[in-house]
């Protein structure tokens, strides 16, 4: 059975031009699961607990890719510098996703990684409602750099989001934003060779060389 992890019959299904619209049915939804005729006892009984990489943004599914091993890689090391972060601190927790951060109603979005603080964390069985700081690792492709680089600096920026950390595998690039007031500024441009820090959380800095090297398979 198809769902986190797995590759879908139709790749496509990620093409934002194939994508279905507001008011179409969520096709995409079809292509993670068997086809009729082909449902094993195993995809059966998975069914109903099966997790999809998902977001929901103004009442609409959007579908995610599949993350590689690399970028799960740049995942894990930044989630453990977060985490050293959060617990020097004292101040709240680093988690990572799969978990849904709500930011306005029928909005979620699903940072890679991200940071809550003490308030934040005391209803543990709802999903946070908003983050300190959040984390992306750019997924290749044109539409889903737009989705990072785009569609969620306007979505963080609205919810009013502190501070934005992308990680940008392609171009060897950390870019933090902090919240002005009204929308993100660029805190700094981090590339191999420096350290990249927060303004929220001044205990969060990331070596970008071995941030980088943690996704080579030459290391």
């Amino acid at each position: 059975m198809l769902g986190r992890g797995a590759i879908p019959d139709r790749p496509d299904m990620f093409d934002s031009a194939r994508s279905s619209k507001r008011g179409d049915p969520s096709w995409e939804v079809a292509y993670c699961f068997p086809r009729q005729g082909e449902w094993s006892d195993e995809d059966f009984l998975a069914f109903e607990t099966c997790n999809f990489p998902i977001e929901l943004v103004d009442g609409c599914l959007e579908f995610l890719p599949m993350p590689t091993y690399s970028h799960q890689c740049l995942v894990r090391f930044m989630f453990l510098q977060l985490n050293r972060a959060a617990q020097q601190s004292g101040g709240g927790e680093a988690s990572f996703a799969p978990c849904p951060i709500r930011l306005w109603a029928s909005h979620f979005r699903e940072p890679d990684v991200f940071f809550l603080s003490a308030e934040r964390v005391a209803r543990r069985e709802d999903p946070p409602q908003g983050a300190e700081i959040v984390i992306e690792v750019l997924s290749p492709g044109t539409s889903n750099r737009e989705r990072d680089l785009i569609k969620k600096r306007t979505d963080y920026a609205k919810a009013r989001v502190p501070e934005y950390w992308i990680v940008d595998p392609e171009q060897l690039l950390v870019t933090v934003l902090t919240f002005g007031g009204a929308d993100y500024v660029i805190h700094g441009e981090f590339r191999p060779d420096s350290t990249a820090t927060s303004l929220y959380l001044p205990d969060f800095t990331v070596d970008v060389t071995a941030l980088f090297a943690a996704a080579r398979s030459d290391r």
